[in-house]
């Protein structure tokens, strides 16, 4: 692979009030030493990573994918329209499997660059080297992360979940979501690596990038768009 030489932004320089001259640059040997740095950090920091072969993830349409690099902007997902926050790996094989067999519409590997579970695991998804599948007209320099639950609250939006969740809702045996601690800790780690490795300056939830589609309007959910709003406050990043 082509030696690339990279600026790693330290830790404290993407806080509120620094800029890009602030940061302590470090050259790195190429992407794939980065990738590797990023899960031995998140590792080292007590968080367990797994990587995309330990998921069982499909071999992904590499020679279709596109380069990206320079991230900045940092999109946060929910699970859909699923009904349950785990076993983890059986969701991303679903995810994977859905985006993957679309037809002409078919993704070339699961979306998101990284997943976690309601335990607080991060899971390895689109390798970080290439462009992610998950913001409509917005992958370019944007990190996907989705968290492994669905966060809408009853009867948020129209489909037919929406429609059970009303039900589920209207006898007692669904109550609106909530992000885990353990989660919500995780996902607070993995975005203040990224910004180690990244000058990231926004952070959003899928619904605030402009000119969303479909499930795009509600993603991530009323739980977590509250969650990215209170990250945004805590880490002084801005919004879309």
């Amino acid at each position: 692979m082509k030696d690339y030489i990279i600026e790693h932004w330290a830790h404290g320089q993407t806080t509120l009030g620094g800029d890009k001259g602030d940061a302590l640059s470090i050259s790195v040997n190429n992407r794939a030493a980065t990738r590797q740095a990023i899960i031995n950090r998140v590792r080292q920091s007590g968080i367990s990573f797994v990587e995309r072969s330990d998921w069982a993830a499909h071999k992904s349409r590499s020679s279709r994918m596109h380069d990206d690099w320079n991230y900045n902007k940092i999109a946060i997902h929910h699970a859909g329209r699923s009904f349950t926050c785990g076993p983890a790996a059986l969701q991303l094989q679903d995810i994977q499997n859905l985006q993957m067999g679309r037809g002409a519409a078919a993704s070339d590997d699961i979306g998101y660059h990284y997943a976690l579970d309601c335990f607080g695991n991060v899971f390895e998804g689109r390798d970080i080297r290439f462009k992610g599948e998950s913001v409509h007209n917005y992958n370019t320099q944007v990190i996907g992360i989705v968290l492994l639950e669905n966060l809408t609250n009853p009867g948020e939006g129209h489909d037919g979940v929406a429609r059970i969740t009303r039900l589920l809702n209207w006898i007692g045996l669904k109550k609106n979501p909530q992000v885990t601690e353990k989660q919500k800790l995780a996902l607070t780690a993995l975005i203040r690596i990224l910004r180690e490795f990244f000058y990231i300056g926004v952070l959003g939830g899928h619904r605030e990038f402009p000119g969303q589609l479909g499930e795009g309007k509600i993603c991530p959910g009323n739980a977590g768009l509250m969650l990215v709003g209170d990250l945004r406050k805590s880490t002084g990043l801005g919004a879309p």
